[in-house]
């Protein structure tokens, strides 16, 4: 009989494992359901199907449509409309609350209350702590946090990606069917309220990305960090999504990923060296295409961008990384062909 896992954690990796490892034995998860701030995020249309493998629907995330039109000013000034993948736009609050009403009625997964923790539990440990990771003996990021700060609004507007870059950062937009995301992200202080984010992205010369919004002049934003950190996780422990690496904003998928990170992690037979193998990937694919990025940005030789690109450069110098990317792949809308950047 396995001897069950414990999860460390309360985000939507942890109840995702806990969910996924209660098919294999009993689960004990370390973590509280605090609901977090609305935001619209985006996943590839596949994602979707580990949801409904959970019994979470697309309606229950307000997702009725698969976007792949993109608007984006990145090489060039003036925005353009490129074509993308199938991406599902999604409430990422609703899908936490959607995780936790399931992990909590679930007969053999024991909520034990702790944010994380000793890994000291029964079975496979998992830390899903996200940017904290708890049990990470070392992390490493770059010497400037970059910082993104949201609002959230509802809204019938057009949900396609906007993404627009400037100098000191870049701005973007995303929606479902009844809400959008706006959010500025850069190195230097981020705007505080509604007011203060639209003067930022008008004088950052992203105007036409939130002209057809009316944002709230009052209101605090949701700030968070949105670079890249690399977790060193301790030996018998398998750290899954942001515990394990913290994808930049600007070139991950970080909700798909940690969705398919907690789904092999719940499972006792994909062994633990597998799983390091794939993060250690991962953390080489992602600082390459996060090179590419940067690299393909037409602020590149500019103060904030240089010195990101810098950072990224002597990391893969260190050890073996390929240069470049396949694509623009942002994170906030999945994979973008832009004019002068990689096909």
């Amino acid at each position: 009989m396995t001897p069950g896992t414990t999860v460390l954690g309360s985000g939507v990796a942890a109840a995702a494992c806990a969910l996924f490892a209660a098919r294999h034995g009993p689960v004990r998860l370390c973590g509280r359901a605090t609901a977090p701030e609305p935001s619209v995020e985006s996943v590839p249309a596949a994602a979707l199907t580990l949801l409904l493998e959970l019994g979470i629907t697309p309606v229950e995330l307000d997702v009725d449509r698969l976007p792949r039109e993109r608007r984006v000013a990145w090489d060039q000034a003036e925005p353009a409309v490129h074509q993308g993948p199938a991406c599902a736009h999604l409430d990422r609050a609703a899908l936490h609350a959607a995780l936790w009403d399931r992990v909590l009625r679930h007969p053999d997964v024991q909520v034990t209350g702790r944010r994380g923790g000793p890994a000291d539990g029964p079975g496979r440990v998992v830390d899903a702590t996200g940017r904290r990771a708890v049990t990470a003996v070392d992390v490493l990021r770059p010497p400037r946090t970059w910082t993104a700060a949201t609002i959230t609004v509802p809204a019938c507007a057009d949900p396609a990606l906007h993404l627009a870059a400037a100098p000191d950062g870049y701005a973007y937009r995303l929606g479902t069917t009844g809400r959008v995301t706006v959010g500025w992200v850069g190195p230097d202080r981020p705007p505080r309220d509604g007011a203060a984010l639209s003067r930022r992205i008008a004088a950052a010369g992203c105007g036409w990305l939130s002209e057809d919004l009316e944002l709230p002049d009052t209101g605090t934003t949701v700030r968070r960090p949105a670079g890249i950190a690399i977790a060193t996780a301790t030996p018998g422990v398998v750290a899954i999504g942001d515990a394990a690496l913290t994808r930049d904003a600007l070139a991950s998928q970080g909700l798909s990923l940690a969705l398919s990170d907690a789904c092999l992690a719940a499972d006792p037979a994909v062994p633990t060296a597998a799983l390091a193998a794939r993060r250690a990937d991962a953390v080489r694919r992602h600082v390459a295409h996060l090179r590419g990025t940067v690299a393909t940005c037409r602020f590149a030789a500019f103060p904030a961008w240089a010195r990101l690109g810098a950072w990224l450069d002597r990391q893969a110098g260190g050890v073996g990384f390929t240069s470049g990317g396949s694509g623009f792949d942002t994170g906030l809308g999945g994979a973008v062909a832009t004019g002068s950047g990689p096909p």
